[in-house]
């Protein structure tokens, strides 16, 4: 079985997803692997090591790292290349993800037509939009991190009513990981205002933007660490979305789904080499069949 493996590089962790079977009519999502981003003077292959260890916990043996594809994206804006000694060799250099993430949702538009991609992450909030008219574009919001500083993002929604929702000691509740109910009820509240007020900046809403119309717009996508970990991912994007409806969106005609395997940023990587697998396996990590 022929493996290929994507490395996402975040600032926090490393995570090595693994594929099969991509020059076939079943393409296959295997596993994936998670480490700490360990890095020492511009060099990350221990903590893509780390990543891989875990991936074989999953998988099982992962076999020769030197036989396997092995791409790399990278949300740490620093990283551009990366030392090649040793077991670990990227195929085609680190791309970064915001590139990936605009391939794939280039794939989307060339296959269903006009999208808007809202990618809530750590550190920054991106959105992408691709029409008929426009052409892609790119907006980042970096004051809309929801796990790493969300302190800006709560500065703008305002911080008396965080108090109201969640106490005095809401900053306790800051994980870039939530587990307990709280901290899942505080992620979920600041990440739904992440989109929101993504939303309203890009459309002309807020602040001094030109406005835009997204009534043609198909498919809204959402994606990112921050979103897709909770639970009740798809419901915050619904809800943030059809918030908009009927001032910025055609509320028939948008299909509102959710990237829950967290995969986009991986499969724009693949998209020149094996467009039709990371088409099909998009799809089904939005729950869509055809």
């Amino acid at each position: 079985m022929q493996k290929v493996l994507v490395a996402e590089i975040g600032n926090d962790t490393i995570v090595v997803k693994a594929f099969a079977n991509l020059d076939t009519e079943n393409p296959l999502l295997l596993g994936q692997g998670i480490s700490l981003t360990t890095e020492y003077d511009g060099d990350y292959r221990t903590g893509l090591q780390f990543a891989v260890t875990d991936l074989e916990k999953d998988i099982g043996p992962v076999g020769c790292l030197g036989d396997i594809p092995f791409y790399a994206v990278s949300s740490v804006p620093t990283i551009h290349t990366m030392k090649a000694n040793g077991p670990i060799v990227l195929t085609g250099g680190i791309l970064p993800a915001t590139e990936a993430i605009m391939k794939a949702a280039k794939l989307i538009y060339e296959e269903v037509g006009e999208v808007l991609v809202l990618d809530v992450g750590a550190i920054a909030t991106n959105l992408y939009l691709l029409t008929s008219g426009l052409g892609p574009q790119r907006r980042v919001e970096e004051d809309l991190g929801v796990l790493i500083d969300p302190l800006p993002l709560v500065k703008l929604i305002g911080e008396n009513r965080i108090v109201e929702h969640h106490g005095e000691e809401w900053e306790k509740l800051i994980s870039s990981r939530p587990e307990t109910p709280e901290q899942i009820v505080f992620s979920s509240e600041i990440t739904a205002a992440a989109i929101t007020i993504a939303l309203k900046r890009h459309c002309g809403v807020w602040g001094n933007c030109e406005e835009r119309d997204l009534s043609n717009v198909r498919w809204i996508v959402g994606t990112g660490v921050a979103l897709t970990q909770l639970p009740n991912g798809l419901e915050i994007l619904r809800e943030s979305i059809m918030g908009r409806a009927g001032t910025l969106f055609a509320e028939e005609k948008n299909a509102i789904l959710l990237d829950k395997d967290s995969i986009m940023s991986s499969l724009g990587i693949l998209t020149a080499t094996y467009r039709k697998a990371a088409w099909q396996l998009m799809r089904e990590s939005f729950g869509v069949e055809n």
